[in-house]
């Protein structure tokens, strides 16, 4: 017993220590990225295979009475072994973290940025939650089963440094195998239930609860945009060529084919690229082409706009949603997923709403329902940028219309009538 309770001390102080000093790198590393950022990942995972006997060595140099820090008096202590544990798990918690942020989808991110939720760094934790636990899940068992390092630096005292893997290692030198095998036994049952602890943790369970409703209290809008002379390149490619608008009116429908440039006009209003040429005065919400779930229950999705539990029960109720209040978002059709991002938009009061094919794929009864909703944000006074493929959609919300083609602002003359008409929807 004492020899693994001392096992799960070092290994599980050397993980916490790893985790402590590897995530914030990894959210740093991830936030920054940069060429000579890339080449620091090279190195990282380098080392995830670095020898735990030359990290061993190293730190018994360092820690010997003629290292370093040979004052500290740490050599043949745990705190020695956790100090070359730390070091040698501290790689694969940092990398394999790093990549946990960098799969964090941009529109996640962007949303919440508009969102502007309290506290960005838990959201990114909890957009990240998956890989950061298997991340600290393989530093654990890395640490847990290593012998090299904590050998050369413990020394493998009986009843002071000696641990489960230094253990094995003698009583097979002894030919005490029965032993040896037991304690081989016992690391994998540890390993086991580390394991089943972290699939614990990455599931999601929401409590079923019943809730009442509340309808918001709306707030008076107010919003103005101005874009002038925008130019924007992308690889050395012109996507956007001196846009101007200058008086857009309460919707202003953004029309062109794929590729005109309607979403980079949209990013750029947004505030995602930025741009002398683009001037925003108030709050801005966007709707991306791909719905964006965030963590949490559907409920939750609403309650990141910043409202109650009982307002985000209303706005679910106005897309039939409210009874999927605590499923996971990940669990939802397409077009629920289009409807719930929609209701968070709303829910969240912009000034200035930015739809970006906020209907695609859509049946006419629930596009119907969305524009509805839309509708009503523009008679509440709010501001409108509706980029979309749909002519007729444009014509119904829009008193605006700006018709994009290649990057440019063209009239209705210049593009083919189809387009116009809506006759190539079929």
């Amino acid at each position: 017993m004492s020899v693994i309770l001392t096992s799960l001390a070092v290994s599980g102080s050397a993980t916490i220590l790893a985790l402590l000093i590897g995530l914030p790198l990894a959210s740093w590393c991830s936030k920054h990225q940069s060429k000579s950022l890339n080449w620091l990942k090279i190195v990282i995972r380098t080392l995830y295979g670095l020898p735990p006997v030359v990290v061993g060595v190293v730190v018994y140099l360092a820690l010997s009475r003629k290292g370093i820090f040979g004052e500290l008096e740490l050599l043949f202590t745990i705190e020695g072994m956790i100090i070359a544990q730390t070091i040698l798990i501290l790689p694969l918690i940092w990398g394999l973290s790093w990549t946990a942020f960098d799969k964090i989808p941009k529109e996640v991110l962007e949303t919440h940025g508009l969102l502007a939720t309290k506290n960005m760094m838990m959201n990114r934790l909890q957009e990240a939650k998956v890989g950061i636990i298997s991340a600290i899940l393989v530093g654990f068992g890395r640490a847990i089963a290593e012998v090299g390092a904590v050998m050369i630096v413990g020394g493998n005292i009986a009843g002071k440094t000696r641990v489960m893997t230094t253990s094995i290692v003698l009583d097979t030198q002894q030919g005490n195998l029965d032993s040896a095998l037991l304690s081989g036994g016992l690391l994998l049952l540890i390993a086991l239930f580390a394991s089943g602890l972290a699939l614990k943790l990455e599931i999601e369970k929401f409590s079923s609860k019943k809730y009442s409703e509340k309808v918001p209290i709306f707030k008076q809008y107010s919003a103005n945009v101005v874009v002038k002379n925008l130019n924007w390149k992308m690889d050395n490619k012109l996507i956007l060529n001196d846009i101007n608008v200058l008086s857009p009116k309460k919707c202003s429908a953004i029309l062109g084919a794929s590729g005109s440039g309607k979403s980079s006009l949209l990013r750029h209003i947004a505030g995602f690229i930025d741009s002398d040429s683009v001037k925003v005065e108030g709050k801005i919400m966007m709707v991306h082409q791909i719905p964006v779930i965030l963590h949490g229950s559907v409920l939750q999705n609403i309650c990141h706009a910043g409202v109650e539990v009982e307002e985000g029960m209303w706005w679910l109720k106005q897309v039939n949603l409210e009874t999927l209040r605590d499923k996971s978002p990940k669990t939802l059709s397409g077009g629920e997923k289009q409807r719930l991002a929609l209701v968070r938009a709303l829910a969240s009061q912009p000034d200035i709403l930015l739809l970006d094919e906020f209907t695609a794929s859509l049946d006419g009864t629930n596009v119907e329902m969305m524009e509805r909703l839309v509708q009503n944000h523009l008679d509440r006074g709010a501001m409108i940028f509706l980029a979309t493929h749909n002519s007729l959609q444009a014509k119904r919300l829009s008193k605006q219309i700006i018709i994009l083609d290649d990057g440019k602002v063209v009239t209705e003359k210049e593009v083919h009538q189809s387009l116009l008409d809506g006759s190539w929807l079929g």
